[in-house]
């Protein structure tokens, strides 16, 4: 069976298992790409955008995110989002979020998304944009209505350690994906919580989930 963590910042236990590691373009170009330190990209895939925590220096980094998303190794844009408990003025945050959803859409590469306490104005961007390409909300831990609601706008949500079963219910089975995000655990006892709390067997579940991984263009 195969393990797909969506959303990390760290490699996987198992190297046999697939995360797709998240970056900051400076950090990437600075770790991964310059002369002084060739770290190879094989087997290791990412994502790559600014987070709404660190807008700073917003159009050198949207800069290099663009250099960067030619690419192969980073298959998804963020995460990239809206968060009312950043410094960053909403409109700061606004005009950043757009900026990278243009990118997600010029190189048909899914866009992650942060989102905290402003649901209306990511669901609102959604109908401003209509993107072609899939929208992620990574760490989703909201309730089962917030999660249909999403759902019924397109939008995946993906599932870390703790989470609400209603919504976890609700997005099943073909909106569905798994993290770690920042915690250092094994993605595998991630997909166990889940699979157990949707009562679902193990090789179905890991199934589906690779499903979902083909579906918004992860593979």
């Amino acid at each position: 069976m195969k393990y797909y963590d969506i959303h990390t910042h760290q490699p996987s236990v198992h190297p046999e298992d697939i995360a797709v590691i998240n970056f900051d373009p400076i950090r990437m170009k600075s770790e991964f790409l310059s002369e002084e330190n060739q770290i190879s990209l094989e087997r290791n895939l990412f994502s790559c955008g600014i987070h709404p925590w660190y807008i700073e220096n917003a159009e050198i980094q949207l800069k290099e995110l663009k250099s960067l998303l030619f690419l192969p190794e980073i298959v998804a844009v963020g995460e990239a989002g809206f968060d009312k408990l950043a410094q960053t003025s909403l409109s700061v945050q606004q005009d950043i979020f757009f900026a990278q959803a243009r990118l997600a859409e010029d190189c048909a590469k899914p866009l992650i998304i942060h989102c905290v306490k402003a649901w209306q104005e990511i669901i609102a961007a959604k109908k401003r944009i209509r993107p072609h390409v899939p929208w992620i909300i990574h760490g989703f831990r909201g309730n089962g209505e917030l999660a249909v609601q999403l759902v019924n706008q397109g939008f995946y949500l993906s599932f870390g350690e703790y989470f609400n079963v209603e919504a976890l219910q609700a997005v099943w089975p073909d909106r569905l994906l798994v993290e770690t995000d920042d915690k250092q655990i094994d993605i595998r006892l991630v997909y166990t919580k889940l699979a157990e709390a949707l009562s679902v067997d193990m090789e179905l579940f890991t199934h589906q989930i690779e499903e979902n991984i083909i579906g918004v263009g992860i593979k």
